[in-house]
């Protein structure tokens, strides 16, 4: 048991409970200020289901609310400071607004005209990748490595890791970026069980290549412009139950920390690891203070955490997967950690992969992705069992067993990204049985049991969600109103049985019905958010709570009283 270490950092951000014309059901902040006005078109007409963004910049925080009857909108219990405020709606969007301070106590008012054109619609795209490179499986269609000193290194290493070159080449990163991928595949490659490894001197030749190949432009040219903020928000004015909700997120302070993972403790704090910086963070939205926690040394300083998930008794399990291999446990009501060393042997070295899950029967599982493993750790013994996927040993490469769900009959069901197929391992034998899943293209990642104990997972590739009954492995596909919406990550409401879908591609999160087959789509603030996983706060179920790996964000959307539940 290691004692835990002191907050690295503290970013006091205190915080929201917003009301948008009625009442959040969960709002628990004391009162302070607030901010009121109306939104009207050109011509002077009041908007109802407008957006207005209100950004503190202090504070790194941004909310976004929609405007009800009369085109009003008021946003309480506001942290007392700087303001400005935007509205966007119908294809228009007003100029920022000049800086108001939020006083508590005392209303402040920001009244909004949309004068100008909102910016071109962004399609529908895996974020900082063009639509057709979408799926992060490689392109649509397949691209042929150039010729140069660098082709043969991807064609007899990354190949051994990676299903494809497309892989390789579909990925547009700067010289930086590129440089930190090469260290990081050289770091896998150590104690893999295929011997693999690679040079200094052919990491820097791959390196040129990548960069001259592959950069951030096609041409190798440029960095690519972030797109506009409003970029993705509809054209049209929403209106029912979509009106009813405000979005918070906070911009975590260091850049490119890489939160691809989010999850909720028993106190209702969201909480990510920081793949970057070896970092757990953790987001308060009682006063939105933002906290960073080391995690204790390894035998190597490099530290890179993935695949946090709370389970039972305060416990968040997270993974070390760099060179320490440590599976690793955070009470947090105590402040401990426990650590485990991982055994299991790999196909590639070190245990890549963003998936962990606790069993009722007391063991722990993770997804090795790159190595075709699903590994099991008994915390009775401390002993590591790792069952590798049949469809992958038969192909020669990795099934790339990605998310991960715990079926009510105590099965472990597994999306194979790679090939379509959903798995079904037995948590006792480790007997793994796999099912086609009958949607073409359809790249299965993440998902969650409903309260009956079936399992639900995003296919981002087809843009539809999965159903599988956990009593007779029958599978049901539901189609979101937005086509190729990038449903990556599922989440369910287990009080209420409704579906929370992450669409990454169109920066939606969305409701589904499954008794009546109804969806609702809530927008996000800003365009490429990135949100790859969701997950509900159970203790609160109305509020969704989201981490946006190169958006560098953390924050959540919040249902308010009378959206129909």
């Amino acid at each position: 048991m290691f004692s835990h270490m002191n907050p690295k950092m503290v970013v006091a951000v205190a915080a929201l409970a917003a009301l948008v014309g009625a009442r959040s059901m969960f709002a628990q902040q004391t009162l302070q200020g607030s901010l009121q006005g109306v939104v009207k078109n050109s011509s002077g007409t009041p908007l109802s289901g407008a957006f207005v963004k209100l950004k503190n910049d202090e504070r790194r925080l941004t909310f976004m609310v929609i405007t009800q009857a009369q085109g009003r909108y008021t946003v309480k219990n506001l942290p007392p400071g700087k303001y400005v405020a935007q509205g966007i709606g119908n294809g228009f969007q007003s100029e920022w607004s000049a800086v108001t301070d939020v006083v508590a106590g005392q209303p402040a008012t920001v009244n909004l005209s949309l004068t100008a054109p909102q910016a071109p619609m962004l399609p529908a795209a895996w974020p900082g990748r063009q639509p057709g490179m979408a799926t992060g499986r490689g392109a649509a269609e397949p691209i042929p490595l150039p010729e140069g000193p660098g082709k043969a290194i991807i064609e007899t290493r990354c190949v051994g890791c990676h299903r494809s070159p497309d892989q390789v080449a579909s990925h547009r990163v700067d010289r930086a970026q590129w440089k930190e991928t090469i260290s990081n595949m050289r770091m896998f490659m150590k104690g893999s069980k295929l011997g693999m490894s690679m040079t200094d001197q052919e990491a820097d030749v791959l390196l040129e290549y990548a960069v001259k190949n592959f950069g951030e432009s096609e041409s190798g040219g440029p960095a690519r412009a972030k797109p506009d903020p409003n970029s993705r928000l509809p054209r049209t004015l929403l209106t029912g139950a979509a009106t009813k909700y405000i979005a918070v997120e906070f911009e975590i302070p260091t850049y490119d920390t890489e939160p691809h993972e989010v999850t909720v403790d028993s106190d209702g704090n969201g909480w990510v690891s920081l793949r970057k910086t070896g970092m757990l963070g953790r987001l308060d939205p009682r006063t939105l203070t933002y906290t960073e926690i080391a995690t204790p040394p390894g035998e190597s300083s490099t530290v890179k955490l993935n695949a946090i998930w709370a389970g039972a008794n305060n416990k968040l399990w997270f993974m070390d997967y760099g060179p320490n291999r440590r599976w690793m446990a955070y009470d947090t009501r105590t402040e401990e950690f426990t650590s485990f060393t991982m055994t299991t042997k790999l196909r590639t070295g070190a245990p890549g992969g963003n998936t962990m899950r606790d069993h009722p029967n007391g063991t722990v599982w993770f997804n090795a992705i790159g190595n075709n493993t699903t590994i099991r750790l008994d915390l009775k013994t401390g002993e590591f069992t790792g069952f590798e996927i049949p469809s992958g040993v038969k192909a020669g490469r990795s099934a790339s067993p990605y998310g991960m769900a715990i079926a009510g009959d105590g099965g472990v069901w597994v999306a194979l990204n790679a090939m379509d197929k959903m798995a079904r391992v037995d948590p006792i034998t480790g007997d793994i049985e796999e099912f086609e899943i009958p949607v073409e293209g359809a790249v299965p990642r993440k998902g969650g049991p409903d309260s009956e104990g079936n399992v639900w997972f995003g296919l981002h590739g087809a843009g539809k969600i999965l159903k599988i009954d956990y009593k007779t492995y029958e599978m049901s596909v539901f189609t979101p109103p937005t086509e190729n919406s990038g449903t990556y990550a599922i989440s369910v409401d287990l009080k209420h049985d409704l579906i929370w879908v992450a669409q990454q591609h169109v920066d939606k999160i969305a409701r589904f019905n499954p008794r009546t087959e109804e969806w609702v789509e809530f927008p996000l603030a800003n365009a490429e958010e990135d949100h790859r996983r969701i997950e509900v706060d159970q203790n609160n179920p109305n509020r969704i709570w989201w981490s946006g790996n190169t958006s560098n964000r953390i924050g959540y959307i919040e249902l308010l009283e009378g959206d129909g539940i």
